[in-house]
């Protein structure tokens, strides 16, 4: 099931082409969480390069790739689908993961943590 997307704000400038809807899920192999995208856009800088997709996630953040991403109907068993993409999404007025998976899913965060500068690290 596609979900709609929101329509990216400025579309000045080299070629973009807004996406009008995607699946609910988007996997970054670089990132921890799956998160819900917001926006999508492809964008062709000139003919010189290969057209690239730039994302913005329900939580803020963004992305920009050719191969990294995978779009989903579902996030994979396992793995944590992004807090705050989900409760953005669903004050937005969005089904909830729940509803367009059929089942619970796991939320989680990530939360950085200071390692340097402590007494155990000589700081």
């Amino acid at each position: 099931m596609k979900l709609p997307l929101q329509k990216e704000k400025d579309l000045r400038g080299y070629v973009k082409v807004p996406w009008t809807e995607s699946l609910p899920f988007v996997e970054n192999r670089r990132a921890v969480l799956i998160h819900r995208p917001r926006r999508v856009t492809t964008h062709q800088i000139s003919e010189k390069y290969s057209p690239h997709i730039g994302m913005q996630c329900w939580c803020g953040t963004c992305f920009s790739g050719t191969t990294k991403f995978t779009f989903l109907d579902a996030p994979p068993d396992g793995r944590l689908l992004c807090l705050r993409c989900e409760t953005e999404a669903v004050k937005a007025g969005l089904p909830s993961a729940n509803q367009l998976v059929g089942h619970h899913v796991h939320l989680g965060r990530v939360v950085p943590e200071q390692v340097c500068c402590q007494p155990e690290h000589g700081g």
